[in-house]
């Protein structure tokens, strides 16, 4: 069975000249950035963006790909050295043995790879080792396992937030009154317009009539587009109908036939299959959702906050030649 590796892993793979246990020969690399004791190389850094242009060009194009491309590489290299200094706080945090046996073993499973054998056999077509792998899994994962740690699990949502913010916010919980609706339309040029005005009249009395199958007379005679569903227009809500069709729709007693309504295109027949009033969703029903809200707008400013932290407590050294491509801190998302 053929493995799918992650795309960076094939990328581990093309650069593993520069990537430590395995070189080969002497490589003088020019240094981009210094995070402590750590290095992001120029190696790193162009490794990263044809990985990232790889991933823009399949999913955009045209001019968003070019805003895309743009924003990206201006934010590129933060987010490198952000990488970096959330990789050293996991050293910190956690034991790193269990770390990256944890990452190894969820990777096996996920490639269903059944032993180490068969991994070291697949690494090795890669030029890799069991060790550059488990390095570029804890690379990989544990800057978001640091983030959810020191940052999501951190931001409590009380219930006095929440009701707060559903007292604040109530318009966004209320459910539309909604009307199933069916429908008849006769169409009619203004010569034939007076002809056509009985013609619906004539029609309505006859849907009307006790035990009349509304449905099968649209299928018949209704000149609209709904003609072969009988006549069934769907669920609409308020401010989805012209005025004078919205007004029947949603006081007609449900069952009942409209009188004919006029339009410029000809007349209207509706019937109103079922109904709901305007509701508001109760607290407890959407509390979820609005702990949820509350914590991710919360959590864009926490992070921001963090990382700031963790660039001050850091040594962190750039290059002059590519400080312009260091996005501002506040620019982190």
């Amino acid at each position: 069975m053929t493995q799918v590796f992650p795309r960076w892993l094939a990328a581990v793979a093309a650069t593993a000249a520069l990537c430590g246990g395995f070189v080969r020969a002497e490589v003088v690399e020019e240094i981009v950035a210094k995070i402590n004791d750590d290095i992001v190389t120029k190696s790193d850094l162009d490794t990263e963006e044809q990985g990232l242009l790889q991933e823009l060009y399949r999913r955009y194009s045209g001019t968003e790909l070019d805003g895309k491309v743009a924003e990206a590489k201006k934010e590129l290299l933060r987010r490198l050295v952000d990488r970096r200094v959330l990789i050293q706080r996991a050293a910190q945090l956690f034991d790193m043995t269990k770390m990256q046996d944890f990452y190894l073993g969820s990777f096996k499973d996920q490639q269903n790879i059944k032993s180490d054998k068969e991994l070291e056999k697949l690494l090795a077509q890669q030029d890799m080792t069991m060790a550059d792998l488990k390095q570029k899994l804890v690379e990989e994962y544990s800057p978001q396992q640091v983030i959810r740690a020191e940052v999501a699990e951190r931001i409590a949502v009380s219930e006095k937030d929440a009701r707060a913010y559903y007292d604040a916010h109530r318009a966004d919980f209320v459910v539309p009154a909604q009307a199933t609706v069916r429908e008849i339309v006769l169409k009619a040029t203004e010569p034939e317009r007076e002809a056509k005005r009985a013609q619906a009249e004539a029609v309505r009395a006859r849907a009307a009539a006790p035990g009349a199958d509304f449905a099968a007379i649209a299928a018949e005679v209704s000149d609209a587009g709904t003609k072969k569903a009988g006549g069934l227009l769907g669920t609409v809500k308020k401010g989805d109908l012209a005025p004078a069709l919205e007004t029947a729709a949603f006081t007609l007693p449900v069952g009942e036939v409209s009188p004919v309504i006029e339009a410029d295109y000809g007349f209207h027949i509706l019937k109103v299959d079922a109904r709901t009033d305007e509701a508001l969703k109760s607290f407890d029903d959407v509390k979820a959702e609005i702990e949820s809200k509350i914590q991710s707008d919360r959590f864009d400013a926490e992070f921001k906050t963090y990382m700031k932290k963790l660039w001050a407590e850091a040594t962190i050294w750039v290059s002059p030649k590519y400080e312009d491509r260091l996005s501002p801190i506040d620019a982190t998302n």
